[in-house]
């Protein structure tokens, strides 16, 4: 980065290098700066003017739309990311950046007050956790250098952090506030310790109306079917056999007819599905 503004106190993206799973570079480049440059800072960055001036350099909106497409579902590591997406002015998923200056592990803790952690430098990280010396005094920070000293330090506690992140997003999801569509008013409480919703009493009929029948009217009740013990079929195979199986069937048929001649059309129709519904036809073996 660069500075702009009074004393080059603001900073301002200048170059924008990303490497892959192998660390191998995959885009490396220089950013042209829209704002007026004050401090090129070319003591830590290694940038000077010409290599912002040049065609090798992209624009900030090209830049954007590059690095957004290349960072599109997969995880983002590095070493203070906050102030390169700042830079970038672009965003992404908090579950999906892996910070090694956020990550508790990697932190030390305050010189007033221990239970505050502090971000600790990339370069005592590398040298602590990778033996690595990079950053070294009197020369320029290498970009590629540290993405790839920021990779390693995840590769090497990759199993503890992504646990680590499981934790957060599962705590992230029981404390997420409900949507004020299916809670009501916004801003209303909800949870276990909350009144369910209610709806008040005067707008609830007092007589409902019936479910509709596809526009038809509804069926006046069936009379019950008339169980003859003359006429009992033994279904069972132990049973014993029915001998007059002609006589059976004539008085079932003549029972039927009768129960026809008290229907109308429409309730003869509605009849015959509700009969087979409730008595499907089965097969019967004498």
């Amino acid at each position: 980065m660069v500075g702009i503004g009074p004393e080059g106190l603001d900073s301002a993206v200048a170059r924008v290098t990303i490497c892959n799973w192998a660390e191998k570079v995959i885009l490396d480049t220089y950013v042209k700066v829209d704002a007026e440059i004050t401090d090129y800072r070319t003591f830590v960055s290694g940038i000077e003017a010409k290599d912002l001036e040049g065609d090798n350099a992209m624009s900030l909106s090209d830049v954007q739309t590059l690095v957004k497409s290349i960072l599109h579902g997969k995880i983002l590591i590095g070493h203070a990311l906050e102030n390169d997406i700042k830079a970038l002015q672009i965003t992404h998923p908090w579950h999906d950046i892996r910070d090694s200056a956020n990550y508790p592990p990697l932190m030390k803790e305050s010189e007033t007050d221990k239970s505050v952690l502090r971000p600790r430098k990339l370069k005592e990280l590398a040298q602590d956790k990778l033996g690595m010396d990079i950053q070294c005094l009197g020369e320029a920070h290498d970009p590629i250098e540290d993405a790839r000293a920021a990779l390693a330090l995840y590769k090497a506690e990759r199993m503890e952090w992504e646990k680590y992140v499981m934790k957060k997003v599962a705590t992230a999801k029981l404390n997420k506030p409900p949507s004020s569509a299916l809670e009501g008013r916004e801003g209303q409480p909800s949870g276990r310790g909350s009144p369910p919703n209610q709806i008040p009493v005067q707008q609830l009929p007092s007589n409902p109306p019936p479910p509709p029948n596809n526009g038809y009217p509804q069926p006046r009740p069936l009379p019950p079917l008339k169980q003859d013990l003359n006429y009992m079929y033994h279904r069972s195979r132990s049973a014993p056999t029915p001998h007059n199986h002609h006589g059976y069937r004539q008085q079932r048929r003549h029972h039927q007819q009768q129960q026809r001649q008290h229907l109308s059309s429409y309730d003869q129709a509605y009849y015959h599905q509700h009969h087979h519904q409730q008595h499907p036809p089965q097969h019967y073996l004498y």
